[in-house]
C-alpha cells in the first residue's frame, strides 16, 4: 500500500506518517518542503503516481471565512482531481467534532473546514471523515487566542480534548481498515467547561491571566460530539478540573 500524506510534516501528518511506516506502509509526504504546491497543484500528479490512499490533513493559518474556505476548497479538490486521474481509491480528511451539525461553524476557520467535507464527499474518490475535537496539547494556544487586552475570553461551552496520537491512530486505522464512506468522531474521555479547563491551564503553567466567562454565540454543546463517537483513553494532563 502507498499513502500520500497532504500536510505530511505538519503536527498531524508527521506523526502519522511515523506511525504508517511502522506498520510497514510506504508513505509520500505532500507539501511545500516536498515541492507539492496544493493551492496551484504544481507536483500533485507526479507525487500521486502509484498511490491507493490520500491523507488530507492540511492546515491553514487563515481563520476569516474568505481565506479558510478558499483554500480548504481548492486544495480538497485538487487533490481530488489529480487522485482521480492516478487511481487513487480512498481520500481521507481529518475535519472538526461539531462543523457537521452547522451551528458550530459561524467562525470562518470552521466554515472552510465545512467547505471541505463538502468538496471531499462531492468529488468521485470514496470518501472517509475523520472528525475530531481539539487535541489536548493545544489548550494553551487556545487560550492565547482567546485573549483580549490581558485577558482570556473564554465563552460558555463545552470542550472534550484529545490526544493528538489517539487521533493519529485513528487515521491510521482508516487507511488500513475502514470502509470508504465512513464518518468518525472521537473525543477525550472528560468533558470540561471552556473556562475551567482555561483556569487550570493557565495556573498549572504559572500564568496570571484572568479568565472571563461571557455567553457564546452558539450552543453550548456545539463543540463536543452529540452522536456516536470513539471515547479516547489518555485524560487531561492537569487533574482536579470539574467535569461537566
Amino acid at each position: 500500500m502507498k499513502v500520500f500524506i497532504a500536510g505530511g510534516r505538519g503536527r498531524v501528518g508527521s506523526r502519522l506518517a511515523d506511525n504508517l511506516e511502522a506498520k510497514g506502509i510506504e508513505v509520500v509526504s505532500g507539501g511545500l518542503e516536498d515541492g507539492i504546491d496544493m493551492i496551484s497543484g504544481e507536483g500533485l500528479a507526479e507525487a500521486l503516481v502509484g498511490v491507493d490512499t490520500i491523507v488530507n490533513v492540511l492546515n491553514t493559518p487563515r481563520f476569516d471565512a474568505e481565506g479558510a474556505i478558499s483554500f480548504f476548497e481548492e486544495t480538497t479538490n485538487n487533490l481530488t482531481e489529480e487522485g482521480l486521474r492516478a487511481g487513487v481509491r480512498h481520500h481521507i480528511v481529518l475535519s472538526i467534532v461539531g462543523v457537521g451539525e452547522g451551528d458550530a461553524s459561524t467562525i470562518g476557520y470552521y466554515l472552510g473546514k465545512v467547505a471541505q467535507e463538502k468538496a471531499v464527499r462531492s468529488g468521485s474518490i470514496p470518501a472517509t471523515i475523520i472528525r475530531a475535537t481539539q487535541f489536548q496539547s493545544y489548550i494553551p494556544v487556545l487560550a492565547d487566542q482567546h485573549t483580549m487586552d490581558g485577558k482570556v475570553i473564554a465563552p460558555r461551552s463545552f470542550i472534550q480534548p484529545v490526544e493528538l496520537d489517539e487521533v493519529v491512530e485513528l487515521l491510521a486505522e482508516a487507511v488500513t481498515t475502514l470502509e470508504p464512506g465512513s464518518v468518525v468522531e472521537i473525543a477525550g474521555p472528560d468533558r470540561f467547561s471552556l473556562d475551567d479547563l482555561f483556569r487550570a491551564t493557565l495556573a498549572d503553567r504559572g500564568d496570571d491571566r484572568e479568565v472571563v466567562t461571557v455567553d457564546g454565540e452558539g450552543a453550548p454543546d456545539a463543540m463536543v460530539p452529540r452522536g456516536a463517537y470513539r471515547t479516547g483513553t489518555v485524560r487531561y494532563p492537569i487533574a482536579g478540573i470539574p467535569t461537566a
